[in-house]
């Protein structure tokens, strides 16, 4: 700083087009760990001081307020971001390949395993902290893997892979998935608590009345009050809510590796069957809080993903 107080042009910084306000980047937070993600974000402002090398941004999804919606600024240093790569043109992969997944909103490395009968892709997560390990992905939420070093990707990328349009991914935010459902009262649904982290349950419950700001009283049909005088009740926010999944018809049987969600403390776990046994009408089901439990046919139903707005059925499990 000169004897006026003010900074030296020619000291501050110039910073390239990616970090500029308002540029879309990718960004790796560092109490993720190496094998995290890259969440996309969006640049603010240089942080203060210049010399900190630290930026401030904004994430799409990553830590937003499930009741608010907002999405806090976070402070990043410059060694974890890296530009968000122009759209691609869908390509043909081969076994082995290196490649990156959309998947829950974010980009994750790990490897195609084969070309499938349809098209799409098997593909292996990396990181031991993604479950399950194996996915089916279509080809337009799969890139090649590339590493930003010294401002360049390596390997490159040619101009003959950027796509002239951006290619929807899995999840991306459009106006219609960003419209909250709207339930009418005595609406059958399922609600999920906080409390119960990522891998969250959910309980059939019944619209009461909305309250406001998309905002619903429910109450529970298989939790009921300490004194059994009645069932809970709980004022819940749509981003905990979805409608009841549609009744389909279970297999006499399930075989290994069915996704399937499991009746436990009066609401529906997934989870994966991983033994059959003799009888046929029991089974070890791997929950996705990484818990092993043993269910009868009748404690089980298919898993379906609510997406979008509709019900899905979900990637295989290899």
């Amino acid at each position: 700083m000169s004897k006026r107080g003010r900074y030296d042009l020619d000291s501050i910084p110039q910073d390239p087009p990616y970090l500029q306000p308002g540029a879309l980047v990718e960004i790796q937070p560092p109490e993720f760990g190496y094998e995290s993600p890259w969440h996309i974000a969006t640049i603010v402002q240089r942080a203060t001081p210049i010399s900190s090398n630290r930026f401030v941004v904004r994430f799409t999804h990553l830590f937003q307020d499930q009741k608010t919606g907002n999405r806090p600024l976070r402070m990043i240093s410059l060694g974890d971001i890296r530009p968000h790569p122009p759209p691609q043109r869908p390509r043909k992969f081969e076994n082995g390949d290196h490649a990156d997944a959309y998947h829950n909103n974010s980009w994750w490395d790990g490897e195609i395993v084969q070309e499938l009968m349809n098209g799409n892709y098997l593909f292996r997560f990396t990181s031991d902290y993604q479950w399950p390990k194996y996915v089916e992905f279509e080809v337009n939420q799969l890139r090649l893997h590339r590493t930003w070093l010294h401002g360049h990707w390596i390997p490159p990328l040619e101009a003959s892979e950027i796509a002239v349009e951006e290619v929807q991914r899995e999840e991306e935010p459009t106006k219609k998935t960003m419209e909250m459902e709207e339930y009418n009262e005595r609406a059958l649904v399922e609600v999920a608590n906080d409390e119960d982290g990522p891998n969250r349950a959910w309980y059939a419950a019944i619209i009461v009345t909305p309250v406001g700001n998309k905002r619903y009283l429910i109450q529970y049909t298989t939790m009921r009050t300490d004194d059994n005088s009645g069932f809970f009740g709980k004022v819940m926010d749509t981003l905990h809510i979805r409608p009841r999944p549609p009744d389909i018809e279970v297999p006499d049987q399930f075989v290994m590796l069915d996704q399937v969600d499991a009746f436990y403390k009066g609401g529906w776990w997934k989870g994966v069957i991983i033994k059959v046994l003799s009888d046929d009408s029991k089974y070890h089901v791997y929950l996705a809080t990484h818990e092993e439990m043993e269910f009868k046919h009748s404690e089980l139903r298919l898993h379906q993903d609510w997406i979008d707005g509709k019900w899905t059925k979900p990637s295989p499990v290899i």
